[in-house]
């Protein structure tokens, strides 16, 4: 009996011993008491902490078993909601750059795709922000740069092709954008030159051509393009002869379940994504009509915006949707919205992949113009949760970085939001930011009222 007593305090030993030499997790940064909106399924993981060490999550532990994370930065989140960061995957900077990356910082966007080298003109060098950002130099999202619009007279010729394409992998640009309609042999040319390059071609639809020859490109922009493209021939010849009245015959067509089915079918057997930018077609009703226009000089939050594009924005002189001849209703184009808003949902249900983007210009805030897509994809019957995968998950996807980002989880990169509440109730509570870690730093409440600061008050 003796010996058994002795065999268990030895054993008891052990094991004490175990528990006081157990290596404690050594980190840059822990955030604790936080509750976690992993994005990998619809879940929330309550009361945890969570370690970032050299911009990389490390661990996951509940709160608990917090004192085993030793860090330098302890972040207490006080029952916040942290999920991973947004983007918005189509956006223009066309003026000040550093004050358009505190608003999307401020709003919890945290990846930024532009979708033209020249925005902001030769004052805005976009591949030098794109590079100080990664450097850590100044603060902003993930820049994603396209080049040139491909448009109805450039390229020029097939040499012109390879050597705008060779440009764009010697300057790392992350899109190939297709702005206009093209001559087919330039738009082959295209497609298939970026795919031999590894590159990824994205943009407008080719409207004087069945849909099938978009769908070669890896993503579509804006799901306002279907109701200018069609699957057949006769649609693409008569939109090339009179744009309005082929449009508005197309639009129709959409309405009717089984020839939206047939479109639905064929492009949910590609692989493309599709951007819908429902917010900004949305605004194009709104910028058309007298009342709407006038009553946005009331939004507080257009105080971001520069002065000299609220003035532009806001005055039917200049607002280029207010100009006589502009041919498009605010009521047609809330009865277009319906329809994007059953193509959104029925293309979602089968299984098209969705991105999160604005097109932010005109009177759109940047970041501000996230959550406002959110709140549109979710009413055209997405939930929360699908709402939020086309800003996190689908863009990982999308970009082939789904190993290491767009969710949370150890070894994932460290690249999230705290939220006062929960968005999977309610999406408006995406806007809710409260702290945004991105490219190894920490932005805090205080370092969000400074970034929204920033752009009040322009020239």
């Amino acid at each position: 009996m003796r010996k058994v007593v002795y065999g268990l305090i030895f054993l008891l030993s052990l094991s004490s011993c175990s528990l006081h030499t157990e290596q404690p997790i050594v980190a840059d940064y822990v955030f604790n008491n936080v509750h976690i909106i992993p994005m990998d399924r619809e879940v929330v993981l309550e009361s945890k902490a969570l370690a970032v060490r050299n911009g990389r999550i490390i661990a996951i532990v509940d709160q608990s078993q917090a004192d085993k994370i030793n860090a330098p930065v302890k972040i207490e989140g006080g029952g916040r909601y942290l999920m991973p960061g947004l983007a918005d995957m189509h956006v223009h900077m066309r003026w000040n750059p550093q004050v358009m990356f505190n608003l999307f910082l401020a709003h919890g966007v945290t990846t930024v795709a532009n979708m033209r080298l020249s925005d902001g003109g030769s004052a805005v060098d976009h591949l030098a922000w794109r590079d100080q950002i990664a450097r850590g130099e100044i603060p902003g999202p993930r820049y994603l740069v396209s080049g040139a619009h491909m448009e109805r007279n450039f390229p020029k010729d097939i040499a012109q092709v390879n050597s705008v394409l060779d440009e764009h992998v010697q300057k790392k640009l992350d899109f190939v954008k297709v702005h206009g309609d093209l001559p087919v042999d330039i738009y082959n040319a295209l497609v298939k030159g970026a795919k031999h390059r590894n590159l990824r071609i994205i943009g407008h639809a080719q409207h004087g051509m069945p849909l099938k020859k978009t769908l070669e490109m890896h993503g579509l922009e804006h799901m306002e393009e279907l109701l200018y493209v069609s699957n057949d021939h006769l649609h693409s010849e008569a939109i090339a002869k009179d744009f309005l009245p082929a449009y508005r015959e197309n639009v129709k067509r959409l309405k009717n379940p089984e020839h939206r089915k047939r479109v639905i079918d064929e492009i949910a057997n590609t692989d493309i994504y599709i951007d819908p930018t429902l917010i900004v077609y949305k605004m194009v009703g709104h910028w058309a009509d007298d009342g709407f226009l006038a009553a946005m000089a009331d939004d507080e939050d257009l105080r971001y915006l520069p002065s000299s594009v609220r003035a532009h924005w806001l005055s039917s002189k200049t607002n280029p949707y207010q100009q006589k001849g502009f041919p498009i209703p605010k009521s047609e184009v809330d009865d277009n919205l319906k329809v994007l808003f059953t193509l959104t949902k029925e293309l979602h249900d089968q299984g098209v992949p969705l991105l999160l983007g604005t097109d932010t210009f005109g009177t759109l805030v940047p970041g501000k113009a996230v959550h406002q897509e959110l709140l549109l994809l979710v009413q055209a019957g997405l939930t929360p949760y699908e709402a939020l995968r086309t800003g996190t998950v689908n863009v990982s996807r999308y970009l082939g970085e789904q190993e290491f980002s767009g969710i949370i989880r150890s070894g994932y990169k460290a690249d999230f939001i705290l939220l006062e509440k929960n968005p999977l109730k309610d999406i408006s509570n995406s806007n809710s930011v409260s702290g945004v870690f991105t490219q190894k730093m920490w932005h805090d409440r205080k370092n969000i009222r400074t970034f929204l600061s920033s752009a009040v008050n322009q020239d």
